[in-house]
C-alpha cells in the first residue's frame, strides 16, 4: 500500500510539473498565448492529459483531478509577470518557482484521490 501511495503521489506531482513547464515554455516563446485564462487552461489540460496518459502505464494511476493543481501553479506563475518582465528568462525561473511553491503542494495533498477506484458500470445501487 505504501508503494502505491508513493507512486500515485510522484506521478501526480510529475503531471502537475509538466503542465507548469509547458506553460512556462509557451510563455517564453509567445507571451500572448500563455497569459490569462488561456495559459491557466493550457497548463491544466496538459497536466490532466499527462496524468491520463500515465494511467495505462502505472499500476497505481495518478489523480487527474489532483494534477489539475497545475491550474494553481500556472496561475501563480502567470501572476508573477507583474513583478518581473513577462515572457523573459527571469519570468520563467522566478515564475516557475513561485508557481511550483503553490501548485506542487496542492497536487501532493490531493494525490491520494488517485487511489479511489471509480465505480464500474456493473455495480448497481
Amino acid at each position: 500500500m505504501k508503494h502505491r501511495m508513493i507512486q500515485v503521489e510522484l506521478a501526480t506531482v510529475a503531471a502537475t510539473t509538466i503542465g507548469l513547464c509547458v506553460v512556462l515554455l509557451l510563455g517564453y516563446l509567445s507571451w500572448p498565448l500563455a497569459r490569462g485564462v488561456l495559459g491557466i487552461g493550457t497548463g491544466t489540460l496538459v497536466a490532466a492529459m499527462v496524468a491520463w496518459g500515465m494511467r495505462s502505464r502505472l499500476e497505481s494511476p495518478p489523480s487527474m483531478v489532483a494534477s489539475g493543481g497545475g491550474a494553481m501553479a500556472c496561475f501563480f506563475a502567470i501572476a508573477s509577470a507583474e513583478m518581473v518582465p513577462a515572457g523573459s528568462i527571469q519570468w520563467m525561473v522566478q515564475g516557475g518557482i513561485y508557481g511550483a511553491c503553490f501548485g506542487i503542494p496542492v497536487a501532493f495533498l490531493l494525490g491520494p484521490l488517485g487511489l479511489i477506484n471509480p465505480p464500474s458500470m456493473n455495480d448497481s445501487p
